[in-house]
């Protein structure tokens, strides 16, 4: 009687578990099709969150009353689970009575011991370790360990202490030990000692004898090698239909995950390691008042950002402030504004409290900058894990700027300055604006091996002129037309009725009179910086010209001496009519309280440059003097020592 498929069957083994000692020889219970759970179990929330491998075993059987001959039997997935989180991959250990534990192994097993290194373990190594400590004398040129080697630890010839270790990273050192001879002399060697930080801590304690140049001791570490020691057979779908007599198919992956992992790889391109951080710089010295009407549920919406510490307000009776993003009375509470909050980037205040009314708020107008920050860290080991930290910025950092971040127990915890001096967040502390002196307490100690790191911006990049700045609104002019002919320029209005008149009369870009001011001749631009107070239009005369500009592009030599910058142009240059820009390169340190420089990085400036038709050439950034220009010749002299100063180090 020919032997059928419906003679083939599924058998189960001793134990249908998980545990260790799940799987055994074959019973005589088959495995029914169709029967729900047969072999697996349903998958529980928990292993659907953080991954799970289940093993089970099973025996193919022929089940005949006979002694026929069969040709062969097999067993295949024919397809993968309908769940896409879960997949169905087969192997065999060929031994008909292991369990669970030794299929385990058998996976785990992707490398075998290979012959025993030339290093060995430093002290006694305990369970529960991240890390080795390991020597080899320098004298037996032993090759160092390398991140992502797996190696072998052995205590003695007891193979079930094994365990293999993966390497995350390597610290080097050298170091001198002293060891004891027979006769009792005491003598010194030169070992290269190595701290491995590994990828998963010591599961058992593996001990060692006193460092000595003789090989040897209580735990061994064997170097390793890779080994197929289990095939897995799947099944995967076709990517694109196939057809008979195809000498090739397109299949969607042909690669199945055996164990599960809780990482991902997110590749990001174009990001700055420190990131970039918002600050409020202040754009004028003198505060602005605006009415607002105040509300529970109420939303006020400034006219532009707002620099922290600058609100005041009147409600009540009760004078209010802005601290760290809220309001508080004179007393120090929220009073009837609690809950209300600003957010100074934007100037959004949402209103909560009791209070209500219509107020005139007073604050400081600022404008939101976003800006590369200056970054630095503190390597933490056992030595230096402590609660309170003391930092020395250099530059000092500007409100809101601050960022602290501290590691504890693998997680991120992270301290912020609220614009106020105060920091807040998982932790407390203070800082000094003026100074650069921070203090910081952590909610817990680091971790060893964890690092601290911080990043602020500096407000001194962004400068106020005293003098820029009198009580009174500047007033810009555009002329129609640019190319305006030095000392041609008159201006001409009336105050109450008296006719006022400024000019240009010395014909150095300066404009005086009954108003006071500059002018670019080249774009024809005249800035006013005393009130006017005209009873109407003001009328500008002057003469411009319409010749051609003629153009030219030079490649300044790099400069780290502060010499003269002299560029080289056609002769018979129109006075005013100069107008180029020029690239400078700062470099800006970042230095601890003891001098250590922590970071250098490189600003490139661009530096718009006109001539004031006098032989002269100014710097549009500030209106310094920062080189000549000879009109006959045609040579432009920057002058060094002005335009490449050093300045904030």
């Amino acid at each position: 009687m020919a032997i059928t498929s419906d003679d083939i069957k599924l058998m189960q083994p001793e134990r249908l578990t998980d545990n260790d000692d799940g799987g055994g020889q074959m019973t005589g219970r088959e495995v029914v099709d169709g029967d729900i759970n047969n072999l697996f179990e349903d998958i529980s929330r928990v292993d659907r969150t953080y991954g799970e491998v289940s093993l089970r075993k099973s025996f193919l059987k022929v089940d005949t009353d006979t002694a026929d001959l069969y040709l062969d039997a097999h067993s295949i997935i024919s397809a993968q689970p309908l769940d896409p989180n879960v997949t169905g991959l087969l192997f065999t250990t060929q031994n008909f009575y292991d369990e669970r534990a030794g299929a385990r192994q058998r996976v785990e097993s992707f490398v075998v011991p290979g012959p025993v290194t030339g290093l060995a373990l430093r002290g006694n190594q305990l369970q529960g370790q991240r890390s080795v400590i390991c020597f080899a004398p320098t004298v037996n040129n032993v090759t160092a360990p390398e991140i992502g080697e797996t190696l072998l630890l052995q205590e003695g010839e007891d193979l079930s202490t094994q365990q293999f270790i993966k390497i995350l990273n390597v610290t080097t050192t050298t170091e001198t030990f002293t060891y004891q001879v027979n006769n009792g002399d005491i003598r010194t060697f030169t070992a290269d000692q190595y701290i491995l930080e590994l990828s998963a801590e010591l599961k058992q304690d593996f001990p060692a004898a006193d460092p000595s140049p003789k090989p040897g001791g209580p735990s061994l570490i064997y170097s390793t090698q890779p080994a197929t020691s289990a095939k897995y057979y799947g099944s995967t779908s076709l990517a694109t239909a196939a057809s008979g007599g195809d000498l090739a198919i397109t299949v969607a992956d042909t690669f199945a995950p055996i164990i599960p992992t809780a990482s991902n790889e997110t590749p990001v391109i174009d990001q700055r390691p420190g990131g970039y951080v918002s600050q409020v710089v202040a754009i004028g010295p003198n505060p602005v008042s605006i009415p607002v009407t105040i509300g529970a549920g109420d939303v006020s919406t400034l006219p532009t950002a707002v620099v922290p510490g600058s609100v005041s307000f009147s409600l009540g009776g009760e004078t209010y402030t802005d601290k760290g993003g809220v309001f508080v009375a004179a007393g120090g509470g929220a009073g009837n504004l609690d809950g209300a909050t600003i957010d100074y980037g934007s100037g959004l205040i949402a209103w909560e409290g009791a209070g209500s009314g219509s107020v005139t708020l007073n604050y400081r107008p600022g404008a939101l900058r976003q800006q590369i920050p200056n970054t630095g860290r503190i390597d933490i080991d056992e030595s230096n894990r402590n609660f309170n930290y003391v930092l020395s910025l250099d530059p000092a950092p500007s409100p809101l700027s601050l960022h602290l971040s501290y590691q504890y127990l693998g997680k991120w915890y992270t301290l912020a300055d609220d614009g106020t001096g105060s920091l807040v967040g998982n932790g407390s502390g203070q800082v000094n604006y003026a100074t650069g002196s921070v203090i910081a307490t952590l909610q817990a100690q680091p971790d060893a091996g964890s690092v601290i790191f911080y990043r602020w911006t500096d407000a001194s990049i962004y400068l106020q002129d005293p003098d820029a700045y009198d009580g009174v609104i500047p007033l810009s002019i555009q002329l129609g037309a640019a190319k305006v002919v030095a000392g041609s320029v008159t201006l001409s209005w009336d105050v109450s009725g008296s006719p006022k008149t400024a000019t240009d009369v010395a014909a150095d870009g300066a404009i005086t009179g009954d108003a006071t001011g500059r002018i670019n001749y080249s774009a024809g631009e005249i800035d006013l910086t005393t009130a006017l107070n005209a009873d109407g239009d003001v009328a500008v005369e002057y003469t411009h010209k319409d010749d051609a500009d003629q153009t030219s592009t030079v490649t300044v030599p790099d400069n780290d001496d502060q010499s003269d910058i002299i560029i080289e142009t056609a002769a018979g240059i129109e006075p005013g009519s100069v107008d180029f820009t020029i690239l400078k390169s700062v470099e800006r340190k970042v230095v601890n309280g003891v001098g250590q420089v922590l970071s250098t990085s490189y600003i490139s400036q661009s530096h718009w440059i006109t001539d004031n038709g006098d032989g002269a050439l100014l710097n549009r950034r500030d209106l310094d003097v920062v080189g000549t220009v000879n009109y006959s010749t045609g040579q432009l002299v920057v002058a060094g020592a002005t335009f490449l100063k050093q300045v904030n180090g």
